[in-house]
């Protein structure tokens, strides 16, 4: 019964030493893995470094922000450093710059536009909410899209197929979306700044629900669209004062563009989920203040809201016009200090918005019908 105990505490004390050889040799393991690994992280952060010194770029963590290289800069000698500044661009103007490498500009997917907006939707600001940077591919054919930055334009268009985007967001206003939801924009890049001004591109994530599939698109939500067009309205405003307010909404549509012009301003709102409508107003300074009836003038009819006189013609008060209903319009004219024409599909939508944003302190019903000379 001796020998079985000693024999017992033997095995015991053998089951104790193999267990604290396994225990050193898994910390043996822990610590080699653990080295290995922070070799490695050390070895991908050296490398992260040397990519980002040898781009130009800026580390952000475990980012690399890309500068911008565009023609203009690179082309410049006058500077020894060829990527783009905030103060080297002005205001409503356009140039072109290839990301994610500047080097391959013969890939279509590569070259994206770097907007300073025009002043009066911001683009005097000293940092990068003066800027956009879209896509310059196309989202309904192979063909590039352009920034006009002229007087009546300030719009992004397609040449080819005619598409055309609004600059503050980039969002399609017109055109083929075949491939594409409804409510889309052109994909961009998200932009930062250093110290001396000079711009950076932050790592995109190209999806549709985040910075956007070149060539596909960027999803957009009502929410964005209506916030996008009230800061459109409101920057208006505060750089116009001499125009009257645009209202945000009109005819159940959204602001989707404004176009001043020398003496007037255009003003369209768009059925953004369908695009299949949409309401035009030209709004002019010089104002006589007001409309006179033409009653021997046929195919227009006078209405009346407390001094105001309406007009109403257009192509699509002559029955006798062979032109497609579809393309058939109306033309509201009026005077309240300002010239207004407005520009339609649907009469009652167009007289409703009228009182409801011209003339707040009436009802609809107070829009009296002066005269007709339809079918005289």
């Amino acid at each position: 019964m001796f020998q079985n105990t000693r024999k017992g505490i033997r095995q015991t004390d053998a089951g104790i030493r193999s267990w604290k050889l396994n225990v050193k040799i898994l910390a043996m393991i822990s610590i080699t893995v653990a080295l290995g690994t922070m070799s490695l992280l050390a070895y991908d952060s050296q490398t992260l470094d040397k990519i980002c010194q040898d781009s130009g770029g800026k580390r952000n963590g475990d980012m690399c922000m890309v500068p911008i290289l565009t023609n203009t800069a690179r082309e410049d000698s006058n500077t020894t450093d060829n990527s783009i500044q905030i103060k080297t661009m002005k205001p409503n103007s356009v140039e072109i710059f290839y990301y994610p490498d500047p080097s391959k500009e013969t890939d279509t997917y590569k070259p994206f536009m770097l907007i300073r907006l025009p002043e009066w939707m911001g683009g005097s600001a000293n940092d990068t909410s003066a800027f956009r940077a879209y896509s310059a591919k196309s989202l309904d054919d192979s063909c590039s899209v352009r920034y006009w930055p002229n007087e009546g334009r300030q719009r992004i268009e397609n040449p080819c197929q005619g598409a055309m985007y609004r600059v503050i967001d980039g969002a399609m206003t017109y055109g083929a979306i075949h491939r594409s939801t409804a409510l889309t924009a052109l994909p961009h890049l998200d932009l930062s700044t250093d110290d001396n001004g000079k711009m950076y591109v932050n790592p995109p994530k190209f999806s549709t629900s985040e910075n956007g599939v070149i060539g596909h698109g960027r999803n957009l939500s009502m929410e964005e669209i209506r916030s996008n067009s009230a800061f459109l309205s409101e920057s208006f405003a505060k750089h116009h004062p001499d125009y009257p307010p645009i209202p945000v909404e009109f005819g159940g549509h959204i602001l989707s563009e404004i176009s001043p012009e020398r003496h007037t301003v255009t003003v369209k709102y768009l059925n953004f989920p369908g695009k299949s409508g949409y309401f035009e107003i030209t709004i002019g300074k010089l104002a006589n203040g007001i409309v006179y009836p033409n009653f021997e003038k046929p195919n227009l009819e006078y209405w009346q809201i407390e001094d105001t006189i309406i007009r109403i013609g257009g192509s699509a008060m002559e029955e006798s016009n062979n032109e497609s209903k579809s393309f058939r319009m109306y033309n509201v004219d009026f005077s309240d200090g300002y010239n207004y024409r407005v520009t339609g599909k649907n009469l009652e939508l167009i007289k409703k918005s009228i009182v409801m944003n011209f003339f707040p302190e009436n009802e609809f019903e107070d829009l009296f019908l002066v005269s007709s000379t339809i079918n005289k």
